[in-house]
Parts: C-alpha cells; sequence; structure tokens
C-alpha cells in the first residue's frame, strides 16, 4: 500500500532515534536475545550489511510500500531484518515459518506475498521448514535471501564495512505490516506507517534507557511497544528466542537475570510468568498487560507477588499501533472506574482520539453501550492489498477538524464513565481474542464443518476455570453419522488453521440450540460445558494403554484436555495441548508423582508412554535422560 492522506505529526523517526544511540554510545548493550547479546554499534552493523545484500539486488524503491518478508524463526536475524527494512526506506512483515516446509505455514507466506508487493524474503536455509527449494516454492518470483549461505554472516556481531544507502522517506510511508485474523491461512496484513510507530515512542510514560523484557512473537505487534522504547532511549531490550518464547519459567529467568523494569505481555501468559516472579519488584518498575482483557483474578494475584511493580492496562488494535489507550490499576483493590471488569482507560497522548459512538456515528451518552473508534495519527495506512475492506474499517473522522482525518472503526463494544475512564465490554462481530491473538471464530466454524462427519459447529471464546480465554467448538454429527473422534477434528482443524486458531475443546451436542428470534442461543452452549465433563481413561485399555502408570497418566492427561480420545503414543500438543495446558499436566503430575518429571521434559516427553517411563524410572530411582526443552506454538 502507497502512503495515505490525511493529518500527520512530526514526531522523530525511530530509526533516527536508534541511530542517536548508536553514536552516543555504540558499546552499550542494545539487544539480548537468545543466549546473544548485541552492542548498539553491532546492531547497527549488522543491519546495515543486510541492507546492503537487499539493496544490492535491485529494484527497491524506498517509501514506494515494498516489504521485505522476514521468513525467520524468532532470533537476533529477525530484529536485524526489521531495522534493515527501515533503513531501506521499506516495510518489514515477519512471517513465521511453521514446523514443516509445507501446509499451512507455506499457504501463509504465499498470502502475504500475494497481498504486498515484496522486495525481498529473508530466510534461513538450515532450518528444515525454510529450506531454499520450500521458499522458492513459496516465492518462486521474489528475490531470496538466504542468511546461511555464503554471505550469511550478515546478521553476526562484526562490524561491517562500508554503508549501506541511508534511504529519506516520508513520515506516511510504511515502517511495518503484521498479520490479524490469520485463522484461515491467509491473514489480513495491516500496514503501518513510520510517522505512526514515531508516535507509539513519542507518547510513551515510560522511563527512557532502561532494560525491557516482552514474552512475545516479533509476528505480533503487542512485540514493539518496549523493543523500541528500548532501542530509541539508549535501553536494553531483552526478548526470548524461538525456543524460549513459551516456556514460563524460562522467560521469567531473564527477566531476573536482567533485573528488567519494564515487561509487556499478554494477560494470559503473564498470568504463567508471575509465580516466577517474586521478589522482582526489587527491579521491576512497570508491568504492562494488553492484547485481551484482564481478569481481576490476575490483578488479585499481581498485587499478592509484585506489591512493588506498578501495573498499567493497555489497548490499541494492530490497526492502531499497538497501544493508544491505558489505564493505571490503583495499587489497592477499591477503583471507583472499575465496576465488572477491569478499565481500558483514557487516550494516551494528546493527539489520541476515541470515540464511543452510535450506529448513527454520533457519540452515545455515559454509561450506555456504543462502538469504539480511534482517530489520530497513530492509525495505520489501511490492509495491503485490501482496498474495499481498508475504506469500510478505516473512515473519515467528522469530529477531528482537519481535511483527510479518518479514525478506525474497532468493532469493539465500549461505555464510558462519567470520568471519562472507558471499559470494553465485547466484540460486536464474531471476532474474538484469545491469549492476545485475534481470531475470526466464524472462519474456525467453517473449518470445523468442512469436516464430512460433522453437521453444524459454533465457536465461542469462554473463559476457563482460571478467566482465561479459550476457544471452544460446539458440533453435531453430520446426517446419518456417528462424528468423527477428537483427535480427527484436531488433526482436520491443525492442517488447515494456524496454530493460535485450533479450538482447544471440542464438544458434540445434539443441536445447536436457537433463541426465540432464531438465532444460535450462545448462553445456552456455554451452560452444557458445565454439563460436558471429560469422560476420563476409564476405557484406557481400548485406547492401548497397557500399563497402570500410562492409564493413570491418560487419566491426567483427560482431565487437562477435556477429552480422552487419545492413544498412548499422540502427542500431547497433536491432542489439543498448549503452553498453558502442559503446565496444567505438570501440576498434576507432581501432585502425584512429586519431582518424578520436570516441566522442561513435558516438551520433549510428548506422550503417555514417555511419561508414564519417565515416572516408572523415577519411582525405580533413575531419573533419566532430562532432554531440553522443544519449541511448540504459544
Amino acid at each position: 500500500m502507497k502512503p495515505g492522506t490525511g493529518e500527520r505529526r512530526a514526531a522523530v523517526d525511530v530509526l533516527e532515534l536508534f541511530e542517536q544511540q548508536v553514536r552516543t554510545a555504540p558499546e552499550r548493550t542494545a539487544l539480548a536475545i537468545g543466549g546473544h547479546t548485541f552492542t548498539y554499534g553491532q546492531l547497527h552493523s549488522a543491519s546495515d550489511e543486510l541492507a546492503r545484500r537487499i539493496a544490492d539486488g535491485g529494484g527497491v524503491g524506498p517509501g514506494s510500500g515494498q516489504v521485505v518478508a522476514l521468513h525467520l524463526r524468532q532470533s537476533a536475524r529477525t530484529v536485524v531484518g526489521m531495522l534493515a527494512a527501515l533503513r531501506l526506506g521499506l516495510a518489514w512483515y515477519v512471517v513465521e515459518p511453521g514446523p514443516h516446509a509445507t501446509g499451512p505455514a507455506a499457504e501463509r507466506l504465499r498470502a502475504a506475498l500475494a497481498d504486498t508487493d515484496c522486495a525481498a524474503v529473508v530466510f534461513d536455509g538450515t532450518d528444515p521448514a525454510t529450506a531454499p527449494e520450500a521458499v522458492a516454492a513459496a516465492a518462486p518470483r521474489t528475490r531470496r535471501i538466504d542468511l546461511s549461505g555464503p554471505d550469511g554472516t550478515a546478521v553476526s556481531r562484526a562490524t561491517a564495512a562500508g554503508s549501506a544507502p541511508r534511504a529519506r522517506v516520508p513520515g506516511s510511508a510504511p515502517a511495518y505490516v503484521i498479520g490479524t485474523a490469520g485463522s484461515t491461512g491467509a491473514p489480513k496484513a495491516v500496514v503501518v506507517g513510520r510517522d505512526a510507530l514515531a508516535q507509539l515512542m513519542a507518547v510513551r510514560p515510560e522511563e527512557p534507557g532502561v532494560t525491557t523484557f516482552s514474552p512475545c512473537r516479533l509476528a505480533w505487534d503487542g512485540s514493539l511497544l518496549l523493543l523500541f522504547h528500548a532501542l530509541c532511549t539508549g535501553g536494553t531490550a531483552v526478548l526470548p528466542d524461538a525456543r524460549e518464547l513459551p516456556d514460563a519459567a524460562r522467560s521469567a529467568a531473564l527477566v531476573t537475570t536482567w533485573q528488567a523494569r519494564q515487561i509487556a505481555a499478554p494477560p494470559s501468559f503473564y498470568r504463567l510468568l508471575l509465580p516466577h516472579l517474586a521478589g522482582a519488584d526489587r527491579h521491576l518498575r512497570r508491568v504492562i498487560l494488553g492484547g485481551e482483557p484482564v481478569p481481576a483474578t490476575l490483578v488479585d494475584a499481581h498485587r499478592r507477588t509484585l506489591p512493588g511493580t506498578r501495573l498499567r492496562n493497555e489497548y490499541g488494535p494492530t490497526e492502531a499501533t499497538v497501544g493508544v489507550i491505558a489505564y493505571d490499576v490503583p495499587d489497592t483493590p477499591e477503583s471507583p472506574d472499575a465496576d465488572s471488569g477491569l478499565p481500558i482507560g483514557r487516550p494516551i497522548g494528546p493527539a489520541t482520539r476515541a470515540y464511543v459512538l452510535g450506529r448513527d456515528l454520533r457519540p452515545v451518552p455515559e454509561g450506555t453501550l456504543g462502538e469504539l473508534y480511534l482517530g489520530g495519527p497513530q492509525v495505520a495506512l489501511g490492509y495491503a492489498g485490501r482496498p474495499a475492506e481498508t475504506a469500510g474499517r478505516f473512515v473519515a473522522d467528522p469530529y477531528a477538524g482537519a481535511p483527510g482525518a479518518r479514525m478506525y472503526r474497532t468493532g469493539d463494544l465500549a461505555r464510558t464513565a462519567a470520568s471519562g475512564v472507558i471499559s470494553f465490554a465485547g466484540r460486536e462481530d464474531g471476532q474474538v481474542k484469545v491469549r492476545g491473538a485475534r481470531i475470526e471464530r466464524h472462519a474456525v466454524e467453517a473449518v470445523v464443518e468442512s469436516h464430512p462427519g460433522v453437521g453444524r459447529a459454533c465457536v465461542l471464546a469462554v473463559p476457563d476455570e482460571r478467566m482465561d480465554m479459550t476457544l471452544v467448538a460446539f458440533w453435531t454429527a453430520g446426517p446419518g453419522a456417528e462424528g468423527p473422534a477428537v483427535r480427527e477434528l484436531l488433526a482436520h482443524c491443525a492442517s488447515r488453521l494456524a496454530a493460535h486458531a485450533v479450538p482447544e475443546r471440542f464438544v458434540k451436542v445434539a443441536d445447536v440450540p436457537l433463541t426465540p428470534q432464531g438465532k444460535t442461543d450462545e448462553d445456552a452452549l456455554r451452560a452444557l460445558l458445565t454439563e460436558a465433563e471429560p469422560c476420563g481413561s476409564d476405557g484406557g485399555a481400548a485406547n492401548g494403554f497397557g500399563t497402570e502408570l500410562e492409564r493413570q497418566v491418560a487419566a491426567l492427561w483427560a482431565d487437562v484436555l477435556r477429552h480422552d480420545g487419545f492413544g498412548p503414543d499422540d502427542g500431547f500438543f497433536a491432542a489439543g495441548g498448549n503452553s498453558r495446558r502442559v503446565v496444567e499436566l505438570h501440576m498434576g503430575l507432581e501432585r502425584r508423582w512429586p519431582g518424578a518429571v520436570r516441566v522442561g521434559q513435558l516438551f520433549d516427553l510428548v506422550t503417555v508412554r514417555d511419561q508414564a517411563e519417565a515416572v516408572g524410572r523415577a519411582l525405580a530411582g533413575s531419573d533419566g535422560p532430562a532432554g531440553a526443552p522443544a519449541a511448540f506454538e504459544v
């Protein structure tokens, strides 16, 4: 997408702020990720060298809206690629590879390239999921830069000679592209301008020059909040690499090892981090939560664990550049503005505008439910390759008083208190957020219904016992069919959906209930969850569990996964497990057999049989090989 029109502001470009730090303190540590550290000088040098390689291929149009696709697992190379793209006046687009070179991951790369004008794809040819032939098949007409080749040292810590061309581009030029609502394998790509990214930095209240930590994927825009705050103010940005991302204990260790002063995380993952952070309020000054509603139970847990650390709830869709509304949570439970949930607060900075409007686009009275619209310099440029959708969501702002000003229609319901504090009240359409990822639940329903044994499906985001949002698929069997087993539905969805969009629970119902108006009765479906308990593993022998230990471990799995449709050699994550459920599984194992299996082993010992054998070895007095945690999707 080419630069748009409308209001812009003159905040300093983030690349200029970063280069100021390079000149001021080149030996200061800028980035720590995956056991590696980079000074400002080294990070600048590495990005400069990669920019040179991209530019040497020709066909690069600074400020034209072209993108550099970073088809890499999270590492320092990803950050280097982001800075290299900015240097050339291009936009970066992180398109993470999946576990294999084919399937949904490859389709997502193809879709990303189809929606954008891609100048180059940067990848690691040593990764089986991004092998040169696989990338060539997905991007046959796009320049490909293999960082594992003879020039793979471009992302080293050595100082490179020379300098790549430094593009001068307008602030309205794209800075990055972020895929959202990627539940169908074809993410909708939001294009964010350089001015919007600069404004995000200009209005931050955080202390400059400090160490920050974000346990987030760089493919999600929440990771940018503290990454660029650190790099633009002379601080140190600490990030987990691809293997550390899903492990809450290892992420918490990074916080304490680096004595981080600020954290930005989605609430669901912060809940996992929190038990490992006791005492960290000696150095941790602020925790910023965003990406999904913050349950009151998590606020209470934060107050108990980190009484000396301030908590901030931020709201901001990808289309409004990470964060535009914020609420500083009081240190004590009393809050006159909080009712049924934690407010999202007030606009950050004087230029951001937030409106709660009715269907006639007029402001609704205080306390009345309306749709939330956002205006100001952080509003994105639009959707790549989708002019009709851009026109429908980015509309003229009649309240800005400036020609060409736009506002973004969020689709979120909200109400404003007399104090001006805004509270989030859910989605207007079928889009939901689960663990910080935006999902079109109707698209997930279509995938479930595409299974030949399924008649109808309804997908809801519902809170579990810890008030974390989970995706639940209610389904009916097709005519004359018993319907597929849970493992079949999981495999069917996993082959067609991004990992975060696969339902965590499948509940078979005789029929989908309807309201008197003929609509799906979602409240009635939610009520069924208390009746749809897992059937346990009493039939363990029928599932192939040959020993008593295997049957006992399988019973724990059934409690955690809410189904028993798995065998002794099925993987935990393939059976519906995720980062939160592996923690629950470990807690169950620990209660039954204290100290028998460490949580890190569960990332390698992924089957019932493996885990039962590990318990057996521990009971016999031999731990066996520990194994290193394997990477998996959050």
